[in-house]
């Protein structure tokens, strides 16, 4: 029961303003650094001599090392807590980020690639487990929500900075690109020193709650916990037998096996087209279908919200994604196709948040976080082979001709969609996904 002097709605506005901002500007950090090598690309790979396949490799080797250590992570974060752990985990990828500005040969820049991944791991499912210790189950589907809006916003930022910083800086000599990497390893470096200094690991650290607000939070959480509806621990193989996690890391890895697939090629892709020999203009250009990613996955999912339905929430934009990237590779206009590939972008920004609504309410509430953080590490897989295998098609063909490549991340699309629905009707029941998720 909430004590008499702790305001509910005032407890929960502290929590939103004083957790999920700070955590959102940690997740664009992270973005930033883990695609900056596409905009780096656009003069990185005449200098190094690195071809369509091996950019694919080199960028797709960090979901290796990502997929291999972001379970047990996970379980190292729930130790020691999240203060420690996050810093160490930021501090770690902005130094190897840094690291990379001083590559010589492809090989060294794929070393320096897949250690990233490992020191990235645990990252965002541990954001995941960490606002569950704040966030009840009510609102915590919500922040979720509003976390992921980081993603396509992170590349409205990066694509003018990167290109920009390749077109203009050039210090001491030294290759714009290489600038890329470390004045976007640096600000990593500093979130993690202020992650230490500020970030709060359970409500009894926050200075900002008192007492009788810190022992509210503790009541109504350990009131879930007793219900079994907070994160447990759960065995490995059980997680790898539940039908409904096993779809969701199919459908998932899909997903990101067309996301990723396309993301690291478009600068290249539209570099392809010489609408304008400026870098940054090519990054400016990039601008505006991911800022109308991020307006469309946060109306997208404000509507599944609403309805309460989520689906159809998914198929739908899967669809429209995969159409796309079909009337993409069968129209010869240039203006044409980066309008298709901008609708792809947008429709599969658009299905994660119910995508992740799905998973965060229909996995039981006992094996939610081990759940996610399953899904999410298998499926990391298809961001590796995604940009490897689009990769590997353009080199086979003419030079930057996706057409092949176009209509695999299409079919895998499809495919993504029939396993959904054929198993998702199956558990799929509208009490599991209320209104107020």
């Amino acid at each position: 029961m909430a004590l008499p002097d702790v305001c509910e709605q005032e407890v929960v506005h502290k929590i939103w303003w004083k957790i999920l901002p700070f955590i959102f500007v940690l997740f664009i950090i992270n973005i930033l650094d883990r695609v900056n090598i596409g905009y780096a690309a656009l003069a990185m790979n005449a200098d190094l001599g690195i071809d369509p396949w091996v950019f694919g490799l080199i960028y797709g080797i960090f979901f290796i090392g990502y997929f291999l250590f972001e379970i047990p992570r996970n379980h190292i974060l729930a130790r020691i807590g999240a203060r420690i752990w996050l810093s160490r985990i930021m501090i770690t990828w902005g130094i190897i980020v840094v690291l990379m500005a001083f590559v010589q040969t492809p090989f060294e820049l794929g070393i320096m690639r897949f250690l990233l991944g490992v020191a990235e791991a645990g990252f965002f499912p541990g954001i995941i487990l960490y606002l569950s210790f704040w966030f009840r189950e009510r609102d915590v589907a919500k922040s979720y929500a509003f976390f992921i809006a980081a993603m396509p916003l992170a590349l409205v930022i990066g694509s003018p900075l990167s290109t920009w910083i390749i077109q203009s800086i050039d210090w001491y000599g030294v290759a714009g690109w290489r600038w890329v990497f470390v004045l976007q390893g640096i600000p990593a470096v500093l979130a993690g020193i202020c992650t230490l200094l500020y970030l709060p690991s359970i409500p009894g650290d926050a200075k900002w709650l008192n007492t009788h607000e810190k022992k509210w939070l503790e009541q109504e959480l350990q009131a879930e916990q007793e219900k079994g509806t907070l994160p447990r621990h759960i065995p490995f193989f059980e997680i790898a037998r539940m039908p409904i996690v096993l779809v969701l890391t199919v459908c998932l890895f899909m997903l990101y096996f067309a996301l990723f697939g396309i993301v690291f090629w478009l600068p290249q892709i539209v570099k392809s087209f010489a609408i304008t020999e400026s870098v940054f203009s090519i990054g400016i250009f990039l601008m505006i279908p991911y800022a109308a990613a991020t307006l469309g996955l946060l109306v997208w999912g404000w509507h599944s919200d609403r309805t309460g339905e989520r689906l159809f929430h998914v198929i739908l934009p899967l669809l429209i994604a995969a159409g796309a990237f079909v009337a993409d590779a069968l129209i010869l206009n240039s203006t044409i196709s980066l309008i298709c590939l901008g609708i792809a972008l947008i429709a599969l920004f658009s299905a994660t948040p119910p995508f992740w609504a799905i998973a965060v309410t229909g996995i039981s509430p006992g094996p939610r976080t081990a759940g996610t953080a399953f899904i999410n590490a298998f499926a990391s897989l298809g961001s590796f082979l995604g940009p490897v295998i689009f990769g590997l098609l353009v080199q086979r063909s003419n030079e930057y001709d996706t057409v092949s490549g176009l209509f695999v991340l299409s079919g895998a699309l499809v495919f993504c969609c029939i396993i959904l629905w054929i198993n998702g009707k199956s558990w799929y029941n509208r009490k599991n996904f209320p209104n107020d998720v």
